[in-house]
């Protein structure tokens, strides 16, 4: 499914202030007259997982694709934890703004909160993603106006289970590191001295390949390169969805259906998928099992015919068609005893005499086929063709009566 990830512009010039776990970072005030991006960064994925194309272009040029996802910028998204008791549905969003208040540098009237993919955790502080709505919508509203309606919108960085790092440039050049681990996601100057008596371990770094030699000349060297297009898709994989709530796309048609899909393939369904996954293997090895027990028995049957056929027929010494073969012998015992077999001309006669003999009228004809027996007559009593009808099915032939012509159809075996 082809994929676009468009950057969110961003809402804040890089200044000094505020602390997100103890480091200096990039404040999170808005301008709320911060005026619409004339051009958007996009990576366009005809696959979903490789670049085929990255640039900047106006909206209304992006290339064409079936799945439309925002990447907002790490310096306007926040990560906050939040213990909840068991809530409604309908009231989290309120609960959240009251829950959060004190966290929040702006009104929570004023923020859009989501929920990460791993949902309430009963017990537990859960994640919550805050952005700055006026500044989100009016870049939402952009995208509708263009003809644009977004599916999703992730973060570059989320909490995860381990820790990894991140280096990368900002608007004007600076090099910044962004940290996603258990404990949430942090983002500073990499040049900052205060983050390296926070980690104890040596962190797995990625960076991008101009913030590469900044990170080497502060002793740290980047286990990959990783530019912003790559980052966007894989966080347009596997990253929340955060338009949640009254923000949530209405989707229709096969944009719903696409919308869902993309929704199952999130992480907070691994167990889906696992579940899923398993049912298949038992499913293929149920197949496979039923395929082999079917094989079994039909060379068991194979086998038990073979040695019926020798048992019978001494004579066969390799059974290729057991039933053809022992209808060939037991053809040649009749014909060396004397007897007639179901194709002889005897066997005809005899069924013929049966009906022929009842006829009060001379038969008019009487005619050998391949297939049998036809006899015409100026009439046939009814009650005389079903007589003979059981006296021939109980040798194994069929009698049919067309208008004045009675037919005897030899045995189907004969035929073969």
């Amino acid at each position: 499914m082809s994929l676009i990830a468009l950057l969110l512009p961003g809402r804040t010039r890089p200044t000094p202030g505020g602390e997100v776990l103890g480091a200096p970072r990039l404040d999170a005030r808005v301008e709320t007259d911060t005026p619409s991006a004339a051009e958007w960064r996009f990576v366009f994925s005809r696959d979903g997982r490789s670049v085929d194309q990255e640039g900047m272009a106006p909206l209304a040029q992006l290339p064409k694709a079936e799945r439309v996802v925002l990447v907002a910028q790490d310096e306007d998204l926040a990560w906050l934890p939040v213990r909840l008791p068991k809530t409604a549905t309908a009231r989290l969003k309120e609960v959240l703004a009251g829950a959060l208040e004190d966290q929040l540098l702006e009104d929570p009237a004023l923020t859009h909160f989501a929920l990460s993919q791993q949902g309430l955790r009963e017990g537990e502080s859960s994640w919550v993603a805050a952005l700055h709505k006026p500044w989100l919508e009016r870049s939402l509203a952009q995208l509708n106006t263009a003809g644009l309606q977004a599916d999703a919108l992730v973060g570059a960085a989320e909490p995860q289970p381990s820790v990894a790092a991140h280096a990368r440039l900002n608007g004007e050049g600076q090099v910044l590191a962004v940290v996603a681990g258990p404990h949430g996601v942090a983002l500073w100057p990499l040049e900052w001295p205060g983050w390296r008596s926070r980690f104890s371990e040596v962190l797995p770094w990625t960076a991008e390949p101009a913030a590469a030699q900044a990170l080497s000349d502060q002793g740290h060297a980047p286990d990959r390169l990783l530019a912003w297009g790559e980052r966007a898709l894989s966080a347009a994989a596997v990253g929340t969805n955060l338009l949640q709530f009254d923000l949530a796309p209405q989707m229709k048609g096969s944009r719903a259906v696409l919308a869902a899909w993309a929704a199952l393939k999130e992480r907070r369904f691994r167990a889906v998928h696992v579940g899923l996954g398993a049912l298949v293997v038992v499913q293929l090895i149920g197949l496979n099992a039923s395929a082999w027990q079917a094989r079994r028995d039909i060379r068991e049957l194979e086998a038990r015919a073979e040695a019926i056929v020798r048992e019978g027929f001494p004579s066969i010494k390799v059974v290729v068609d057991p039933v053809v073969q022992a209808e060939r012998e037991l053809q040649a015992m009749r014909r060396a005893s004397g007897q007639a077999g179901p194709t002889d001309l005897e066997t005809w006669v005899d069924l013929a005499s049966a009906v022929w003999a009842g006829q009060p009228e001379p038969l008019v004809k009487l005619q050998l086929q391949p297939q049998g027996v036809s006899m015409e007559a100026a009439q046939w009593p009814p009650e005389l063709v079903t007589v003979l009808q059981d006296y021939a099915a109980q040798q194994g032939w069929q009698a049919r009566l067309d208008g004045a012509v009675l037919r005897l159809t030899k045995p189907a075996a004969a035929a073969r």
